[in-house]
C-alpha cells in the first residue's frame, strides 16, 4: 500500500493567483502595454517576453492542479536492450568462376 503524498496545495494557490494577477494586469494596462511595444527596438521583446511569463505561470499552475486533482503522466518501464543472437557459420555452397 502506498503512502498518500501531500498536495501541493499552497503551490497550487500562488500559482492561480498569479495567472489571474498576470491576465487582470494584461487587461487593465493593454493600453500601455501595446503602445510601449510599438515603439520598436528593445521594446519589440515586451510581448514575446510576456507571452513566457504567461506561459510559465500558467503551465505551473496548469500541472499542478493535475496534480492536486489525482492525474498523472503514465511511466513507462526503461527498454530492454536486444540481445543479439551468435553469429551462425555459413555453409552454403558458393558459385566460383573457372578460368
Amino acid at each position: 500500500m502506498q503512502a498518500k503524498a501531500k498536495k501541493p496545495l499552497a503551490k497550487l494557490l500562488a500559482y492561480g493567483i498569479g495567472s489571474v494577477a498576470l491576465y487582470a494586469a494584461v487587461y487593465q494596462f493593454q493600453d500601455i502595454l501595446l503602445t510601449t511595444s510599438a515603439r520598436g527596438g528593445v521594446f519589440t521583446a515586451l510581448p514575446i517576453a510576456t507571452v513566457f511569463l504567461f506561459s510559465w505561470v500558467h503551465g505551473t499552475f496548469a500541472g499542478t492542479l493535475w496534480e492536486v486533482l489525482g492525474v498523472s503522466a503514465v511511466t513507462k518501464a526503461p527498454a530492454q536492450t536486444a540481445t543479439r543472437a551468435p553469429a551462425r557459420q555459413d555453409n552454403r555452397p558458393r558459385a566460383t568462376v573457372s578460368v
